[in-house]
């Protein structure tokens, strides 16, 4: 693949080397205090609904060269830093870095077509994703920075995803509260949004999302190829750019309230959900999968109509498929894990999807790795086993993970016997299996130790407080992350 670099903007004069050595001596530190103090003060206008201040930010912090620093390296280092558009371009060396950071400009600024890849879902089927030229995705990029702090200043305060010292186990935190007490809610309203990212409407974003009309057209319409045909867009933001996940947020937030005005007592004109919540409303959302809780299935059907008509005006609408009204005695799945009380005792365990999952994945990489050796197995499954468990640390999951632990064994002792199909258990046991300290049927060489799941120890997962904003609260961030690494250690 020729890879081919931006204009350099009239003026700058400079060679490869001198713009490599100019992106090498960046003091990265600056760079993130700069663009940190402008997010913080859009996060304060966006507060205060001075818009004005607000257009006039985004134009300060997009036209920063400290912001488009931070853009291009956001987009060369994460997972897809690697992949090109349709123009078959990508920044690996310091002086292409440093190019892309001085071209780009909003000025005349027109996005390239996507370039449509489908990845498999867990359901078999395909989902569609669309990658942009490197070019575009640092635009958009620099647009996120900006839209970010506005989204978590005036969204929904239980909306876990995509958003700054937020994770879906915070999700999860916030729902155990909701639903641990004996006299919590027992209904629950599991959502999903039918083709959420393919369906938002374009007219509404215009409409609503504080960024230059002109910029936000060229992101929204650029269409995409397939099969060497291109595609208009009339609808949707595409999966797979970076500013995508900031407006699928900014296109849900405002359902919480929305919740608020038909179930929760009113004060002043505001809404006081601590007050008066009879009806045991309450909500959270990662991305598009959201949960519901009341007191009775005829408040959950009033809040379904309630969500109804709030996407349809946004273009989207609920799946009849997957959305449903379940008793809390029966469980449900949310993020991963199954929430379900036992003799009114809420224990959130790993789904059985989830738990499936990990081990369908163990199970390929067995597969692949039958003539492997021991070494390089143990090494290419420790990420995924600690993983996996880190991820559900938190949950009720010493069970699952011994169950687990016993599966992985069984699967590990079949590769071991089919690579000595002449061998007795016995030799092929003390082959592969040894004991390390007090512990027997280790799965070990002499310079690794395969993971097992029931080494994490489950730690109760400590969450922020809503109502704290990460761009404004630095210190009140600083000192939970202090608290929480001083917790897990």
């Amino acid at each position: 693949m020729n890879v081919r670099y931006p204009e350099i903007p009239i003026g700058t004069g400079l060679t490869n080397s001198e713009l490599s050595n100019q992106w090498k001596s960046i003091n990265w530190s600056a760079v993130n205090k700069t663009v940190n103090n402008l997010q913080s003060r859009l996060a304060r206008a966006a507060k205060n609904c001075n818009w004005f201040k607000v257009r006039k930010l985004i134009r300060l912090l997009t036209s920063s060269h400290h912001a488009k620093l931070l853009a291009v390296k956001t987009v060369t280092e994460n997972k897809g830093g690697k992949t090109s558009g349709i123009d078959g371009i990508i920044w690996t060396s310091a002086a292409a870095k440093m190019k892309a950071a001085y071209s780009l400009t909003g000025k005349g600024y027109k996005a390239k077509p996507l370039k449509r890849m489908y990845i498999p879902k867990r359901n078999g089927k395909m989902r569609p994703l669309s990658i942009p030229t490197m070019y575009d995705r640092a635009m958009q990029t620099l647009y996120a920075l900006a839209m970010s702090p506005i989204e978590v200043s005036i969204g929904d305060l239980a909306s876990f995803g995509f958003r700054k010292f937020r994770s879906a186990k915070d999700a999860y935190a916030y729902m155990h509260t909701c639903l641990s007490r004996r006299h919590s809610a027992e209904y629950i309203l599991e959502g999903d949004i039918k083709s959420c990212f393919d369906m938002i409407s374009h007219d509404w974003l215009l409409g609503n999302i504080p960024i230059k009309k002109s910029i936000l057209m060229q992101f929204l319409k650029a269409g995409y190829f397939e099969n060497s045909r291109l595609f208009q867009t009339y609808k949707g933001a595409p999966q797979g750019s970076p500013l995508s996940p900031v407006l699928a947020n900014m296109v849900l937030n405002g359902l919480e309230a929305e919740l608020g005005r038909n179930f929760y007592a009113q004060k002043d004109g505001k809404i006081n959900k601590k007050c008066c919540n009879k009806h045991k409303v309450n909500y959270a959302r990662f991305a598009d999968d959201f949960v519901v809780t009341a007191d009775s299935e005829e408040s959950l059907l009033k809040a379904k109509e309630i969500i109804s008509t709030f996407l349809g005006q946004r273009g989207l609408s609920l799946s009849d498929e997957k959305t449903a009204i379940t008793h809390i005695s029966n469980g449900f799945n949310f993020l991963g894990w199954n929430f379900r009380k036992y003799k009114g005792k809420l224990l959130p365990k790993p789904s059985k999807v989830s738990q499936k999952s990990i081990i369908q994945k163990i199970r390929e990489i067995v597969h692949q790795g039958r003539t492997w050796s021991q070494d390089r197995l143990i090494a290419t499954l420790n990420p995924v086993i600690r993983g996996w468990s880190l991820y559900h640390r938190h949950a009720v999951s010493s069970v699952v993970f011994n169950k687990l632990d016993y599966t992985v064994w069984c699967i590990l002792y079949a590769w071991a016997k089919r690579r000595h199909h002449n061998k007795g258990k016995k030799w092929i046991v003390h082959k592969y299996w040894h004991k390390v300290r007090n512990r027997a049927w280790i799965f070990t060489t002499s310079k690794l130790t395969l993971a097992s799941f029931s080494d994490t120890k489950i730690e109760r997962h400590r969450m922020a407080r809503l109502d704290k904003n990460p761009y404004m609260d630095n210190e009140y961030f600083e000192e939970w992350r202090k608290q929480r690494k001083h917790f897990l250690t």
